[in-house]
């Protein structure tokens, strides 16, 4: 607990210096810090949680694609490990490569349907900075590392390659979520940038569900949803009535399973 605290604070000084350099928004308060603190402090032990499930499921789902045990999907593994044998560095590229695509199409996933009740808490945030991307509801987490975790799984990458490109995204969606203006320049069509993503949180209709991606916009670019106009968005959240506290929000996607009100409008290109 003392480290994730001392962690939190040196984040808090970092970015909250970038962020009033660079701030895409000023502002005099921010509202849902209590909530997003919240989320720190519990999502790192609800990961663990989540990873450990995830994994398991990965794990199953693989035995089932081969058609055997689990024990048979570990051979299976062991049998197909040319990636393992390659250069860490490459195996790292292609690891960053694989969980982004993948990522990219559970993304676009969580913005349909059922789906959505559990990804509109992490686009519930109205002011949109650094601290807003732990807040991610556990189902969500599961259900995304899950399916991000089969193909790693079954291409056979070294363990070290994957407990390296975790951490790496999570420092990541950190930035991704900044409020800053930063698009990257002629970057901006090889690396997600932070100006990318604002226009994903975007609560605005010519913006929302655009740019998936979390790291390669190349998917965006390629299944036509990219957007990234010169201007930068100003509103931000969702137009589901998604409650303010943790605990409501924890709560809430399973209201609306038992309950439905009118869903989100949704466009997907």
């Amino acid at each position: 607990m003392i480290a994730l605290a001392l962690t939190l604070v040196v984040l808090a000084v970092g970015f909250g210096a970038i962020e009033r350099r660079w701030g895409a928004i000023r502002r005099d308060r921010r509202r849902g810090t209590l909530t997003d603190l919240l989320y720190w402090l519990t999502m790192p032990v609800i990961s663990q949680i989540t990873g450990v499930i995830a994994f398991a499921l990965a794990a199953i789902g693989l035995a089932v694609v081969v058609g055997g045990t689990p024990d048979g999907a570990l051979a299976y593994v062991h049998r197909t490990a040319w990636f393992a044998e390659q250069s860490l560095g490459l195996q790292i590229a292609l690891v960053l490569v694989v969980a982004d695509f993948t990522g990219y199409w559970v993304h676009r996933a969580f913005h349909r349907r059922a789906l959505w009740r559990f990804h509109a808490i992490h686009h519930s945030s109205k002011d949109l900075d650094w601290l807003s991307s732990v807040r991610v509801h556990p189902i969500n987490d599961i259900v995304q590392r899950a399916i991000q975790a089969l193909p790693v799984i079954a291409l056979g990458f070294d363990p070290r390659v994957v407990a390296i490109s975790v951490p790496f995204f999570a420092l990541y969606g950190l930035l991704l979520h900044a409020n800053v203006t930063w698009s990257f320049g002629p970057l901006r069509y090889v690396i997600a940038s932070p100006a990318f993503h604002r226009w994903h949180h975007t609560s605005e209709n010519i913006g929302r569900d655009t740019n998936f991606a979390g790291l390669f916009p190349i998917w965006d670019l390629v299944f036509r949803t990219y957007y990234l106009p010169a201007h930068a968005p100003q509103v931000f959240g969702v137009r589901d009535a998604v409650p303010d506290g943790f605990v409501g929000q924890m709560i809430w996607p399973w209201r609306r399973v038992a309950k439905p009100r009118a869903t989100r409008a949704t466009r997907v290109s």
